[in-house]
């Protein structure tokens, strides 16, 4: 939700940048720190920790976008990572400058300046990266997929995103939003976030048309089955078992040390405060119909439990974003990516 770095001006859209550390000894680990919610870091001989590191992502509601200066390094995804964070989005890097190889389990190719890497962040990746200069989309696959867009098999492909106009236009969109992200109010930023994904959706359209993946990682599957069923009263986990053929062990394993119970009632929470934060409507909706739509199956248990979680009351959510940012290196990308 909101960034631990810091708001734009005006508290409008939330932006996280990295920050330097004052010692430059420690500047590896902190920028391996910072890219650990979705990549293991590790630099090369060559790398030139002296040229400037910079990133910036701002939460646009439904979607994050941002920029990168980085000197070369080796980013991975394993499947290990894959299933513990049970990450179900797309990741769309638009290169301006710089070059990687880009290894997948279908093969290995080359991805050079103005081209975009289509990363499935339920795919396992090795990218080895020289120093780049780059714009970052992230996008929840559902809403992709909302779309009529399936990016499974474009994971690890190059598109040119210069030579081809219409990945120009997206390329340059997106650019420009980040170039006004701090700028923006959060109603312009939720419109801008509509736009970009129907701008990437349609240009991902117009490459190989991808297929929705037979093999996802079981916490994946379980994850867009709860997000689907968030405004059902009954969803368990015993029917989560049920609906996906696991057993109960299994799921209390893939949501441990919390638990699935605890898991579902984050999720709800998390819309919630979506529902809450975005809601600009001449009339403004009943903290009630927001507690049925997520779940809860009474007010009051509902306030009881946003207020544990966020530490204000829910009439206070449009005011404010986060109460208690999580300090940890990383953690705010991790929230943000989560929280989508």
């Amino acid at each position: 939700m909101a960034p631990a770095g810091g708001a734009a001006p005006g508290g409008e859209v939330a932006c996280l940048r990295f920050e330097p550390p004052g010692d430059p000894e420690a500047l590896g680990r902190a920028w391996q720190d910072h890219l650990a919610p979705i990549f293991d870091v590790s630099f090369r001989p060559e790398t030139d920790l002296t040229i400037p590191i910079a990133m910036r992502s701002y939460h646009l509601g439904d979607l994050l976008v941002g920029d990168v200066v980085a000197p070369a390094h080796t980013l991975v995804r394993t499947r290990e990572m894959i299933g513990q964070q049970g990450l179900d989005h797309i990741l769309l890097q638009f290169y301006r400058r710089g070059q990687s190889r880009v290894e997948t389990d279908h093969g290995t190719g080359p991805v050079n300046e103005v081209q975009c890497i289509v990363f499935d962040l339920a795919q396992p990746v090795r990218i080895v990266a020289g120093a780049v200069d780059a714009t970052n989309v992230v996008i929840p696959r559902a809403l992709l997929e909302k779309q009529g867009c399936h990016p499974d098999a474009l994971h690890g492909r190059p598109l040119d995103h210069d030579g081809d106009p219409f990945g120009r236009l997206v390329h340059n969109f997106v650019a420009n939003v980040v170039a006004c992200g701090d700028l923006l109010d959060r109603r312009e930023a939720l419109a801008a976030s509509t736009a970009i994904t129907q701008l990437c959706a349609s240009w991902l359209r117009g490459q190989e048309e991808g297929r929705p993946s037979q093999n996802q990682d079981v916490r994946i599957r379980v994850r867009r089955l709860v997000e689907a069923e968030l405004g059902n009263p009954k969803l368990t986990p015993a029917l989560v078992a049920a609906r996906l053929g696991l057993s109960r062990s299994t799921l209390y394993r893939l949501f441990a040390p919390n638990g699935i119970v605890a898991y579902i009632r984050d999720r709800r929470l998390m819309a919630a405060m979506r529902m809450l934060v975005r809601d600009d409507a001449s009339k403004p909706l009943r903290i009630s119909q927001v507690a049925f739509a997520v779940g809860f199956s009474d007010e009051r248990t509902f306030r009881r439990a946003f207020k544990r979680r966020f530490g204000f009351i829910p009439s206070d959510a449009s005011q404010r974003l986060d109460a208690h940012p999580d300090p940890a290196p990383g953690a705010v990308l991790r929230n943000w990516i989560e929280s989508l």
